[in-house]
């Protein structure tokens, strides 16, 4: 009996950090998803500007993820 109050525990545990963190994987996976089809839509129109375009969204992502500094 204290074996199924034990995995009811850790199964509730469980289910509450995978409700926690699968919207965020979700928006961060779509976003990426997002940001690729950019960059390869403009790829298909011109080679160079693909390679251009995938690198600006590299840096807004860097810019927008970087700590913020406490000035």
């Amino acid at each position: 009996m204290r074996f199924l109050k034990f995995a009811g525990r850790v199964l509730r545990s469980a289910v509450s950090f995978a409700g926690a963190t699968v919207p965020a994987l979700l928006r961060d996976g779509t976003g990426l998803a997002g940001a690729i089809a950019i960059a390869y839509g403009s790829w298909l129109i011109y080679v160079p500007a693909g390679y251009i375009v995938g690198g600006v969204l590299l840096i807004i992502f860097a810019i927008l993820t970087a700590p913020r500094s406490q000035a």
